[in-house]
């Protein structure tokens, strides 16, 4: 390399670096980012699955949807209900679902799926709060007993003035209550479990704790009642969760002697319904069965909404109606390349192209990056049997190609259907890679055991699924992400990386092994 190319190289890599630096030295002390401005929030997906042979009579099932509330923000619900009639209706504090069908048959699959964004509650209650001479009268079905609430009952009383709380202050009755409750040993009880039991037994699970506690409450003259919901995990469940609300100074005011959550409520409970329902009702002599599929995706939140102004390519996305999940992928796809650089230039590890493991791993979002791969390697046996197939017919390049787009399209299609109802939802979302990505490798992989040999056409496989791992973990990377969204510049320090390697001359790590003589000065 010529002087004057070298002195233009490091000018090049000079501006690169230092103009990125710049713009965030700007940002953070002119224009006053914070880094927590770009953290983003976390996005529940919530779906529920209901199963059922109906023996090809009349079904009707009633179930609990949320509703949007301080806690919680509802969206994008959708239903899919072949064959039924879906209604829902909002009656007090909660919002009842039913789906009615004539002639229902065996094996009928019902699915209600939201998105929600929850925020944390939590009560400041001032020690020395009163307890009021009385409620009006909407308030007067949370004082009165229930046939599982016995509020009246002796031994509710005598509980009560034993731990101390028929008397003092609202929030000195609620300690009480609530460190008494939540002492109880948990017990899972399969069916309901009431107050009274709970109270005999000295144990409970959730439901009996929250009875317990609710008796309590309104024996000592504070309206309280059930709250039923979910514990947000990702993965399936069918475990339900129960805790309290009390009214206190003109605010329901949540308790959870089970999981000791004073006064608060965490981000990952979920509400369903308030009262003492069932969550599920319905019809007799039916094999009925549910599930919760649960998943998060990250979303802007309100700050980075609202805090970098002009240059904010998350309020950019959300005006223009984008999906988060596009801006990750059109910010990370350069460093996943860079990724397939390191891996072919440095390392020496061969792959199908530059960019195909960074786009197959962006594609492996939605599905993970084992199932990712497991949905590549289904796309390249499609495309390799039906090259077989259809070679004979001597066909052009370009309808070939077409056919083989047809094929795999075809294939992961039936690969959701049947990973759907295998109940592997991971996979079943195969069909949200790029359908044209996964037909492009396969073609390479195909054309290279025509070219190369199957040997050579395995070992380019390898390396790409290797690599496409290694760009999976970069790519997904949350820090990385917040750094990218709220700092893009940053994607000039990529290209600076690629302009440098761009002059890599060095052995490759692969290749140590094959030229260790040469550089140890001993024969070849």
């Amino acid at each position: 390399m010529t002087d004057h190319h070298e002195r233009r190289l490091r000018v090049t890599l000079a501006v690169l670096i230092a103009l990125p630096l710049a713009l965030i030295a700007y940002k953070i002390f002119v224009l006053g980012y914070h880094p927590r401005d770009v953290l983003p929030r976390t996005q529940y997906h919530v779906t529920l699955e209901m199963t059922l042979d109906g023996h090809g009579s009349d079904v009707r099932i009633r179930s609990f949807l949320p509703l949007s509330d301080e806690h919680q923000q509802i969206s994008d619900e959708q239903s899919s209900a072949p064959g039924m009639h879906f209604t829902s209706d909002t009656t007090g504090p909660s919002r009842l679902a039913t789906w009615t069908g004539n002639g229902v048959p065996d094996g009928a699959r019902l699915r209600y799926g939201y998105s929600l964004l929850a925020s944390p509650l939590q009560f400041d209650l001032d020690p020395e709060l009163p307890v009021p001479d009385g409620y009006g009268s909407s308030l007067a079905p949370y004082l009165r007993p229930e046939d599982d609430i016995q509020v009246d009952a002796p031994e509710i009383a005598a509980t009560l003035h034993q731990i101390g709380a028929d008397h003092g202050s609202t929030t000195a009755r609620l300690h009480a209550i609530y460190d008494y409750t939540s002492s109880l040993p948990q017990r899972p009880f399969k069916g309901t479990t009431d107050a009274l039991t709970a109270l005999r037994l000295g144990e409970a699970s959730c439901n009996g704790k929250s009875r317990l506690f609710v008796a309590l409450a309104r024996a000592a003259g504070l309206p309280a009642r059930l709250v039923g919901g979910l514990i947000l995990q990702s993965g399936t469940k069918r475990t339900s969760h129960q805790w309290v609300e009390v009214y206190i100074a003109g605010h329901w005011v949540p308790f959870c002697p089970t999981n000791h959550h004073f006064a608060s409520l965490p981000e990952t409970y979920l509400v369903l319904y308030r009262g003492d329902e069932a969550l599920f009702r319905h019809t007799a002599d039916v094999n009925f069965d549910y599930r919760f599929h649960i998943s998060t995706s990250m979303v802007p939140s309100p700050g980075a909404r609202e805090s970098f102004g002009a240059l904010n390519v998350w309020a950019l996305f959300d005006r223009l109606g984008l999906p988060f999940m596009l801006l990750q992928t059109v910010l990370m796809l350069p460093v996943g390349a860079l990724v397939v650089v390191l891996f072919r230039n440095v390392i020496g590890l061969p792959t199908f192209g530059t960019f195909l493991p960074a786009l197959i791993a962006a594609g492996a979002g939605q599905t993970g990056p084992w199932w990712g791969i497991v949905g590549v390697l289904i796309a390249i046996s499609v495309v390799v049997l039906l090259r077989w197939a259809i070679q004979r017919l001597e066909l052009l390049h370009s309808p070939t190609l077409a056919i083989l787009l047809a094929g795999v399209t075809t294939a992961l299609l039936g690969t959701s259907l049947l990973a759907e109802r295998f109940g592997q939802l991971h996979l079943a979302r195969v069909t949200f890679f790029p359908i044209a990505v996964l037909a492009i490798a396969s073609e390479r992989f195909y054309l290279a055991v025509t070219e190369q040999g199957t040997p050579k056409a395995l070992k380019e496989l390898g390396g790409t699924l290797v690599v496409t791992l290694a760009c999976f973990v970069v790519m997904h990377s949350l820090a990385l992400q917040i750094v990218l969204v709220g700092f893009p510049e940053v994607l000039l320090l990529v290209v600076a990386a690629n302009v440098y390697l761009g002059r890599w001359v060095g052995v490759r790590l692969l290749e140590y092994r094959r030229f260790t003589p040469v550089l140890t000065g001993g024969a070849p």
